[in-house]
């Protein structure tokens, strides 16, 4: 009894180190933190009538009950301390009479929303599913010049408010029908089954040693090795990182050295992976990370050289339009997508908590899509919402971040057709072994944290229901990743593919 009483614990604390694991990364990402306290007051944001207009909640004046959940050096959203009434208040200047439908990107089941407008007050409306959501809370009406707009909101356990979105109808239909107009959901996406993740950057670090200078790590990369690895684990496409927190790109671009010297290099590393793996018939996907402040990265003198940190984002984004469409329009074909990172920054472009008076409330989403398929109008592309709903329609895949599918897929067809990421291609990534990049010194990949029972499960689910899943491995400065994932990804290539 003595020696089942033993095991039990063994098999508890070994579920507990497991799951600790698992947490460790994400616990890091979206640390919470102080925000800035550099802020005087409250900006009157501006209305556009032919946009949709994100009102986020650290736009407002709200009660001291609200916590602004700062995290990873952005705000996520608003929270509440116990059940309320709480309020939001924002100033609003329009530059014409109209009306508007308001959606509420909220969490929080049983709570009930009430809007004001001037004074005049709607009717509640209750948040009815569990999880981050986007909830209709009807019309409003707003005057040409200021308007005062309030949220009341009475709390059911965990209530938590990101944005409002203003749009007229008219203007909201015919977004939609343009998004969609532009929305590309290819078969080699839905039935890739599996590919490979890479966060490889100028911080990633050998097992032992500094880490080299950048020009020198490029040149070093052993890709023909690279290759070979990834085809004998039968992957379908790798979704290899462009920039991961600071940005140095492994190719020279014109683009980039206009804003901010030696960051690029001689080898057009980009390029050779293309052309490799194009010749396998495997797809290649970027990830990109802009190098907005992060919990594991501040890029300070590219932030300040870009635009990245003035409050209007609007020169920060011609600069990412150019380098975006000039490596889109160098690798053509042979480039099948993008995955961009921080999704909430282009969300709400005063994540930092900015004035709002000052430039764009949300990204250019249709522009910056447009710039993605520049060379290859059939690119999918993704702007990661984390657990959050779709950001924008001008995309085609979900991020899925941790591999979290949410419900709502259509039988067969690998596509959402209800809930939060309504009309996107599904999709998840995961880390594989310890962290979604090695860039810790004089430390070795540690082993895989999945069996493979568990791998082919996921695989077969995904195969089944028709979406792809991005499995993160850990690699080495040269380009090199651990035997131990590798034979387990080959004895996934044996059980799956196979099939």
């Amino acid at each position: 009894m003595k020696q089942i009483k033993y095991s039990i614990l063994v098999l508890l604390l070994l579920s507990a180190v497991t799951l600790s694991a698992k947490l460790e990364q994400e616990e890091f990402d979206y640390a919470a933190m102080a925000a800035p306290k550099d802020r005087k007051g409250y900006a009157v944001l501006p209305i556009d009538p032919a946009q949709i207009n994100v009102v986020a909640g650290n736009l407002g004046k709200y009660e001291p009950e609200f916590k602004d959940a700062f995290m990873n050096h952005m705000s996520l959203w608003l929270s509440p301390k116990g059940k309320g009434p709480h309020h939001v208040e924002w100033s609003l200047k329009a530059p014409s009479d109209g009306v508007y439908e308001v959606d509420a990107i909220v969490q929080g089941k049983g709570s009930q929303l009430l809007l004001s407008t001037n004074g005049v007050q709607h009717e509640a409306v209750p948040v009815v599913h569990n999880g981050w959501d986007r909830v209709s809370l009807g019309e409003i009406t707003l005057k040409a010049g200021i308007n005062r707009l309030q949220l009341e909101v009475v709390a059911s356990g965990k209530f938590s408010f990101d944005a409002f979105e203003l749009t007229q109808s008219a203007v909201k239909a015919a977004l939609l029908e343009d998004a969609l107009a532009m929305r590309v959901q290819p078969d080699w996406f839905k039935d890739a089954g599996y590919g490979l993740m890479f966060q490889w950057t100028n911080r990633a670090t050998p097992p032992e040693g500094p880490i080299k200078p950048w020009e020198e790590k490029v040149n070093d990369f052993k890709l023909d090795a690279f290759v070979d690895m990834v085809e004998s684990t039968g992957a379908a496409y790798v979704l290899w990182s462009v920039t991961w927190g600071n940005q140095y790109i492994s190719a020279p671009l014109e683009s980039l050295d206009a804003i901010i010297p030696g960051r690029t290099t001689k080898r057009d590393l980009l390029g050779e992976m293309a052309d490799a793996l194009h010749a396998r018939g495997i797809k290649l996907i970027f990830y990109y990370h802009y190098g907005y402040d992060c919990n594991h990265s501040i890029d300070a003198d590219w932030m300040e050289a870009s635009g990245g940190y003035k409050a209007d984002k609007t020169e920060f984004y011609q600069n990412w339009m150019a380098i975006v469409s000039e490596m889109g329009d160098r690798y053509g074909d042979k480039l099948h997508g993008w995955w961009y990172d921080g999704g909430q920054r282009y969300f709400n472009c005063h994540f930092d908590n900015t004035l709002g008076d000052q430039g764009i409330l949300s990204a250019p989403w249709k522009e910056l899509t447009l710039a993605s398929r520049v060379g290859n109008p059939e690119r999918v592309v993704a702007y990661n919402s984390w657990i959050k709903p779709r950001l924008t329609e001008y995309q085609d895949y979900f991020g899925g971040e941790g591999a979290h599918i949410p419900a709502g897929l259509k039988p067969g067809e690998g596509v959402f057709e209800s809930g939060p990421q309504k009309g996107l291609m599904s999709h998840g990534c995961f880390i594989f072994e310890r962290k979604w990049g090695h860039i810790e010194l004089n430390s070795p990949i540690e082993k895989p944290r999945h069996s493979l029972k568990s791998l082919v499960g996921k695989v077969t689910k995904a195969q089944k229901h028709r979406y792809p899943l991005s499995i993160n491995l850990e690699m080495y400065e040269d380009g090199s990743v651990s035997p131990q994932s590798v034979e387990l990804l080959k004895r996934l290539r044996d059980t799956v593919r196979s099939k």
